[in-house]
């Protein structure tokens, strides 16, 4: 995939990063190694904490219990509709899978957030090169708020992982190669669509907000209109936020 380098993305240079030695990757990766495994052992070593792990997991559990996947209940017959649908889809799923428990209510938590790793590092691998790239999710991961958010039953790591990836999806749609760019441009309004799916029309600001800013400074509203899909990607997002 051919990116933008500097004299597409304005002041941008990797230049002065110091390269990993062996050893210093080697040590990276063990405490990365080493950061998940602790965050995926002890997913169901701890009781549901506060009323927020509890309530979301209780409301999965109904769901899965009643079988109605379609209206989130806070208590038998009762609608819960404080949030959107979507953390509560995926933890009654992995209950499902794996049984009613803590681990299976954190267990999309701690996978959403991976996946928001995955781009963090796809990103700067991109940008700077396998190092940064490396250097980059090591630090994503040891962040003390991603750790824990990893490991908790609610509502903002599906955000997250919705607005990384519609950010992720612009950036690569404006310079990623032509091959690669029809893919981006529809992961960025998938990412639309998981974040209001997660927690509503603040998932839209959040996004918006952030790559318009980019988008002005850059002055690139020219490749934003004519490298992003807007129709077809409009009406994936509604395709899959509208019918709930």
């Amino acid at each position: 995939m051919s990116v933008a380098g500097p004299s597409q993305d304005a002041n941008y240079s990797p230049a002065g990063v110091a390269s990993l030695t062996p050893r210093e990757r080697w040590w990276l990766l063990v405490l990365l190694a080493a950061v998940v495994a602790v965050r995926l052992a002890t997913l169901g070593a701890y009781p549901l904490l506060d009323p927020t792990e509890s309530r979301y997991a209780e409301i999965a559990r109904k769901m899965l219990e009643t079988g109605d996947w379609l209206v989130p209940q806070v208590d038998y017959g009762v609608p819960f509709w404080g949030k959107p649908p979507l953390s509560t889809w995926l933890s009654a799923a992995a209950m499902a899978v794996f049984g009613v428990n803590e681990f299976a209510a954190r267990l999309p938590s701690f996978l959403l957030l991976a996946g928001c790793g995955v781009l963090v590092h796809r990103m700067a691998a991109l940008r700077a090169g396998a190092d940064v790239a490396l250097w980059s999710l090591v630090l994503f991961a040891t962040t003390g708020l991603v750790f824990i958010s990893a490991g908790a039953v609610m509502t903002d790591p599906a955000l997250m992982f919705g607005t990384t990836l519609s950010m992720a999806g612009y950036w690569l749609a404006l310079n990623g190669g032509a091959s690669s760019r029809p893919f981006w441009g529809f992961a960025f309004f998938a990412g639309v669509a998981i974040g209001l799916l997660a927690k509503g029309p603040v998932a839209v600001v959040l996004t918006l907000l952030s790559i318009g800013a980019w988008t002005l400074w850059t002055r690139r509203w020219r490749d934003a209109w004519t490298h992003l899909p807007w129709l077809a990607g409009t009406l994936l997002c509604l395709a899959l936020t509208l019918p709930w």
